[in-house]
């Protein structure tokens, strides 16, 4: 009789540690991540770049192990595309001037995931592709720091300020790994492509130097962060 009990509370601790290591892992996972956005703006003969802070957050439904679908919103920030001095002639004088061009950009993305078996104390590695629904923003402005004639004076310090936006919908991709502490935290390291063409500096009234044509965007983003599964 106590051979059998043994025995049975032997099984038991064995089929519970076997529920245990088989558990499925929550559907629901949450993510916040922080990185650096490569931006590149222009055509093949005309290209401006820069990098920018680009936070992001991530809400993941995940249909089995591997497969899942991701909702992902990311800031990916603002940088210069240009800033440097202009010379405007406005009939027989010169007005001097400070321009700068500021380039924002942010989205929205639906993907589907694919990620290797997760297992705590060890790495899973992953692709996304989906869509990204954008939203670009240039503003140009320029300040008025020099005269060539005493007549022009009094444009001394005038300021001029413009903006134009643009928004549509892309392309997004993605390569990412994570390593698993445990069975709920995570820390990631992301890899975002989002390219899109943009048509906002053409409601650049004052940016005469600007090509009025759609601009071709590339934004490629690194970030780490933690993932939490409920």
């Amino acid at each position: 009789m106590l051979k059998m009990t043994v025995a049975a509370l032997t099984l038991l601790t064995a089929t519970t540690a076997v529920a245990q290591d088989t558990a499925p892992l929550s559907a629901v996972s949450v993510q916040g991540d922080f990185g650096y956005a490569h931006h590149r703006a222009g055509s093949e003969d005309d290209n401006e770049s820069g990098q920018a802070f680009a936070p992001g957050v991530a809400l993941t439904y995940h249909i089995d192990p591997q497969w899942a679908v991701r909702l992902q919103h990311v800031n990916a920030g603002e940088f210069t595309a240009f800033a440097e001095p202009v010379t405007v002639y406005l009939q027989n004088a010169r007005v001097f001037v400070d321009a700068r061009l500021e380039s924002k950009a942010s989205w929205t993305g639906l993907m589907g995931q694919y990620q290797s078996m997760q297992q705590p104390q060890s790495w899973s590695f992953g692709v996304r592709f989906g869509a990204t629904f954008w939203k670009h923003e240039l503003t140009f402005s320029q300040v008025v720091k020099q005269v060539s004639h005493s007549t022009l004076n009094f444009m001394l310090g005038e300021k001029y300020a413009d903006r134009g936006t643009d928004n549509g919908v892309d392309i997004l991709g993605g390569v990412f790994a994570q390593y698993h502490f445990n069975d709920k935290l995570a820390f990631t390291a992301d890899l975002d492509l989002a390219p899109f063409s943009t048509n906002a500096a053409a409601e650049l009234n004052g940016a005469e130097t600007l090509d009025q044509t759609k601009m071709d965007y590339h934004i490629s983003r690194i970030g780490v962060g933690v993932q939490y599964r409920f």
